[in-house]
């Protein structure tokens, strides 16, 4: 096969820089997985924006930064890895109010704001932060589930 060839079934660079950061968090490499999943951030961020209809780059992106807010716990920066989870949060937020997001887009966003909001609850409870932080997440919730109300009849 011809190197500049590509089948379907070959992983693209993302895939790669995943997978790659995924080997080096389970052999405790923390620098060289947290270079891996921050190309694929990278990566991911520059296809999606040239693709913002692409839902499977969007979740890929999330979960690039939900890698990185995991490796931080394991290396013991609580607060840098709440931050890597509230990125994407924010995001999603963003698109849903956002007048120039298509409705389609609109929608996956919504659903996927308990995709970014469920893991930062769940972070929360494991590690300690600051009491800022916590009084911030706390008015997280109440406009989540508002925001989710608001939204409620765009997701069924």
């Amino acid at each position: 096969m011809l190197a500049n060839n590509k089948t379907d079934s070959e992983p693209v660079l993302w895939q790669r820089l995943l997978t790659f950061g995924n080997q080096c968090y389970n052999n405790q490499d923390w620098q060289q997985a947290e270079y891996y999943y921050k190309e694929a951030e990278s990566h991911l961020e520059f296809l999606w924006s040239l693709d913002e209809t692409n839902s499977n780059l969007l979740m890929a992106w999330i979960t690039a930064l939900h890698n990185l807010a995991y490796l931080c716990e394991s290396t013991g920066d609580s607060q840098l890895g709440l931050q890597y989870l509230l990125i994407p949060h924010y995001k999603l937020l963003s698109l849903t109010k956002d007048l120039g997001t298509s409705e389609d887009l609109k929608v996956t966003a919504i659903n996927a704001l308990s995709l970014t909001f469920t893991p930062i609850m769940a972070y929360t409870k494991r590690n300690p932060i600051c009491e800022e932080c916590q009084k911030f997440i706390n008015s997280l919730k109440g406009s989540f589930g508002e925001h989710l109300e608001k939204h409620s009849q765009v997701v069924h």
